[in-house]
């Protein structure tokens, strides 16, 4: 294997990397593979990589042939390889999800949990599914295991503020979105989770300040850009709406939402003047 290969198959999960840099690793795995068609570390990064570019069914084809190489390769009770087995499962799961296949979906991750009962993925993979069919006592249940296992796993205190805010407790939600956002400044869908719990009890400073936080790192995200203009009017810092608002339409010139925004900051922004 070549060094090329040999860094692309040690890579570690991608993490919404560019496409580009996606397929370039995964060609290089895939040469990889050629050399070795039974190279499990190899199989697994392919998954990994396919599943991470919406690919799902070859993901879990790679999947699939990893976790039987898995078998042959030695007794998957022993607690390293019970590892590796459980993380392909969840991988798996994680295919089967996406691809709205619930019943393989959660087969592969009470699998997986049964095999590393100590790892929160397979318990967060379960909540979403029950939080999918609004099974929302399992999935609170499933989710307050994986934190609990894991007390800085983001993913299971987003869960856990997407149950309360389906069951309309909002101060719970809130709390919960904001821990997320500690641990996961990055993580979107808490983010706007956040931005509507806020909207509903009328608390914007924290959000305001993870909104700018997520924005330092994400300049060009105009929806999130938005938000933060909307809020910033609503506190009457209507200059920073405005300059929000503006830089929103030079990337996006027929943004209607913020043309329609920009003429009300220009309307308060009179009045205050006057």
């Amino acid at each position: 294997m070549d060094e090329t290969s040999r860094q692309a198959v040690d890579d570690g999960a991608p993490d919404a990397e560019p496409r580009e840099t996606m397929q370039n690793q995964l060609n290089s795995v895939q040469q990889c593979l050629l050399d070795d068609p039974f190279n499990t570390q190899a199989l697994t990064r392919a998954g990994m990589l396919l599943h991470e570019m919406g690919r799902f069914e070859e993901s879990e084809a790679h999947l699939a042939r990893a976790m039987s190489g898995r078998r042959r390769s030695g007794d998957p009770s022993s607690t390293p390889l019970a590892d590796i087995h459980a993380g392909i499962l969840t991988q798996m799961g994680d295919c089967y999800a996406d691809m709205s296949n619930a019943e393989l979906a959660e087969k592969h991750y009470r699998a997986a949990g049964a095999l590393a009962p100590h790892s929160p993925e397979p318990y967060v993979g379960l909540g979403a599914m029950a939080l999918k069919d609004d099974r929302l006592a399992q999935a609170k249940d499933h989710f307050e295991t994986a934190a609990r296992l894991k007390p800085d796993c983001a993913e299971a205190y987003g869960g856990l503020a997407m149950v309360h805010q389906k069951r309309m407790d909002h101060a719970a939600a809130f709390d919960m979105h904001l821990k997320c956002l500690e641990l996961d400044t990055d993580n979107l869908v808490a983010l706007l989770g956040l931005f509507q719990v806020s909207c509903r009890m009328g608390t914007f400073s924290k959000i305001i300040h993870f909104l700018e936080v997520y924005l330092d790192r994400n300049p060009t995200d105009t929806s999130v850009l938005f938000c933060l203009a909307t809020l910033y009017a609503r506190e009457g810092r209507f200059g920073d709406a405005r300059r929000a608002v503006l830089d929103i339409l030079e990337r996006e010139p027929d943004k209607q939402d913020a043309a329609i925004l920009l003429a009300q900051l220009n309307e308060n922004l009179i009045t205050a003047e006057s």
